[in-house]
């Protein structure tokens, strides 16, 4: 292959890998765009995508008022979308780490391994997508506690005393991340980790100004513009009620399990 990507770099367990589709293996960047949504998890898994393989950001999800796309960069809709730390439906192309009842056959998740909720995949989108394409070991420290700090991954390892500790070691292995990321979680506190969430700016979010362009505190986007393409209505629902509307056949674009059975 020619794309920045050989299958052998992986370093995913073999047990997960075998649970996903294949189209993630080799992206052609004539043929694809990302779709960014609203935090840094999904912009620095997009650059991620882009170092590998070349691809552009020619979407951006606002979870409030809906799709967004670049016309130039989607190639007026003939590109197929990539969507990027999303729990996108329909069989649509996406990486993400949420739970959701919704099938998706081309979601590349971790979460393919069915786990109870407690059990369920509690790092960021990044770190799959870095376990996932491999590359790890050409990180510094700093970058590897990034990938701890990136959505909140590092909180079950020390939460209730280190209650859900075993969940953490449990994904790192299924990754094959443990040898790199155990030790910092080994050396270091809950309020590191949230100190340097704070120092690196990892709240922050992105999002769309009246103008029709993106906007962030201190990390670099695109700067062309955005038109909204497909406006969403947002409703917060239980599990019953969500599989009741995927039951009539209601157009559900994203779903995801916030919380055990409740469903944004």
């Amino acid at each position: 292959m020619d794309n920045g990507f050989k299958i052998e770099q992986s370093l995913l367990n073999k047990s997960l890998l075998e649970k996903l589709p294949e189209w993630w293996k080799n992206i052609n960047k004539e043929d694809y765009y990302l779709v960014m949504t609203d935090d840094c998890d999904s912009l620095f898994s997009c650059e991620r995508l882009h170092t590998l393989f070349g691809i552009e950001i020619g979407g951006f999800y606002s979870f409030e008022k809906g799709l967004y796309e670049n016309d130039i960069i989607t190639n007026f809709g003939w590109k197929t979308p990539i969507y990027v730390d999303l729990s996108i439906g329909q069989n649509q192309l996406c990486f993400d780490n949420h739970r959701t009842f919704i099938p998706n056959s081309n979601r590349v998740n971790p979460n393919a391994i069915h786990r109870d909720y407690s059990g369920k995949y509690n790092f960021s989108t990044l770190t799959f997508i870095i376990g996932l394409y491999g590359g790890i070991e050409k990180m510094n420290d700093t970058l590897r506690t990034m990938l701890l700090a990136v959505d909140g991954g590092f909180i079950g390892y020390y939460k209730n005393g280190g209650k859900w500790k075993d969940v953490n070691l449990y994904w790192l292995d299924k990754l094959g991340l443990t040898e790199y990321l155990l030790p910092i979680l080994e050396s270091h506190d809950m309020k590191y980790f949230q100190d340097f969430a704070v120092e690196h700016s990892l709240h922050d979010k992105i999002f769309i100004n009246d103008d029709g362009y993106l906007e962030t505190s201190t990390y670099r986007v695109p700067d062309y513009k955005f038109e909204l393409v497909q406006p969403i209505e947002k409703i917060f629902t239980t599990k019953y009620d969500a599989a009741m509307r995927h039951r009539n056949k209601e157009k559900i674009l994203v779903s995801a399990e916030t919380y055990k059975d409740s469903y944004v």
